[in-house]
């Protein structure tokens, strides 16, 4: 017998965007916005788009639902991808986008494994969780990462390269999604309950990530 994939892929278009869906095993939807290979078109039509909207949903969820998603969603996808071409634009005038070297990449690791274990060691009892497995890679799409089901947090070290405060916050974020899977209304409250300045962090963040 043959296992059943529990992950499909397929392209939908919905409010002019050509949206690649992924759906598996999970309770909720989300949208994201990545980046294009070559600058392809992906937000509908904008010849010079260089984002391409990604839709995670679970299984069960119909062409029809997910088009309804993107639809309530389309103003904030528009806007969203503005915002990031300006960033990319500004990244690639002064000359930050540039990949990170192994010698970058191995001096970052070294840091981030330094003063990760002692943030959660602070965070963890604060927050009410216990974390499992910790890792450090260097992703080009997000800060870190948590998976609610082992507790595995996994850190950017690029963080290394950002102010102090930056990666306290990522740590912090990663910690409450152990209490809060998704980012609602709860998720943020325990964010203002715990780092008050969050959204300062979560600013300088913004587009600064080397790939």
């Amino acid at each position: 017998m043959f296992a059943v994939s529990s992950v499909r892929k397929t392209m939908l278009r919905a409010a002019g965007f050509n949206v690649e869906v992924t759906r598996k095993q999970q309770k909720h939807m989300y949208v994201r916005l990545k980046p294009c290979a070559g600058g392809a078109d992906a937000t509908g039509g904008s010849p010079d788009a260089r984002f391409r909207v990604c839709v995670s949903a679970p299984l069960r969820y119909s062409d029809a639902r997910i088009a309804r998603f993107i639809e309530e969603r389309a103003s904030w996808i528009r806007e969203h991808a503005a915002k990031m071409q300006v960033r990319e634009r500004d990244r690639e005038i002064n000359g930050a986008s540039a990949s990170p070297t192994q010698e970058e990449l191995a001096q970052w690791r070294a840091v981030v494994a330094a003063f990760v274990p002692a943030l959660i060691e602070k965070w963890a009892p604060i927050i009410g969780v216990s974390p499992g497995k910790l890792a450090y890679r260097n992703m080009v799409s997000r800060w870190g990462s948590c998976n609610v089901k082992t507790g595995r947090i996994c850190i950017n070290v690029q963080l290394a390269a950002q102010p102090p405060e930056c990666l306290e916050y990522v740590v912090v974020h990663e910690l409450c999604h152990l209490r809060e899977a998704n980012h609602g209304p709860r998720f943020h409250a325990l964010l203002d309950a715990y780092l008050p300045h969050w959204r300062d962090a979560e600013r300088k963040l913004r587009g600064v990530i080397r790939r």
